[in-house]
């Protein structure tokens, strides 16, 4: 009798050390719950970025529709001579950048026009007159037009001088 005495009030004190509460399979559903929830609507959505094609720009090659022209003296040995030429210069640009070399071409044309006449007069008559005199003159020509009209910004050129015309030349 003893012995049940002591089991009965075992009983009530094994009772009073359980916890009544959820058990631990719901507790984790619960959070899991609560953290979905959670995740919902407080990380923004993702966007999804589209790659736009990049444009490509053609090069176009335009020809100054204004043409430089000089009458002017070359150097001589003996007797005087003169010369009279005209020449028009076409040049590479992106198609997205026209407009903007043609603004620098009106900002620096009359510097451009003085430059031409410089280095003609400081050719002479035989240089002038012979093939590859005519071939380094244009050379000249190109590299000073395409300085002077198309000058460097933040190391990048709009244009390049690509070609000299001659639409009149005559030397006496």
């Amino acid at each position: 009798m003893a012995e049940e005495k002591t089991k009965a009030a075992d009983s009530p004190a094994e009772g009073a050390n359980k916890k009544k509460g959820l058990p631990p399979l719901v507790l984790i559903a619960v959070g899991a719950i609560v953290g979905g929830a959670g995740v919902v609507f407080a990380v923004p959505p993702k966007t999804i970025e589209v790659a736009q094609p990049v444009k490509v720009y053609e090069t176009l090659d335009v020809t100054h529709p204004d043409p430089i022209q000089h009458e002017f003296n070359p150097r001589t040995k003996a007797g005087k001579g003169i010369g009279r030429v005209a020449l028009k210069f076409v040049y590479r640009v992106r198609e997205d950048q026209e407009a903007a070399a043609f603004e620098q071409i009106k900002e620096h044309w009359e510097l451009a026009n003085s430059n031409v006449l410089l280095l003609l007069k400081t050719r002479s008559m035989e240089e002038l007159q012979s093939e590859s005199g005519v071939r380094m003159l244009e050379k000249d020509l190109m590299d000073d037009l395409d300085r002077t009209l198309f000058p460097e910004q933040n190391g990048v050129k709009l244009a390049r001088v690509s070609r000299v015309m001659w639409s009149k030349w005559l030397m006496q």
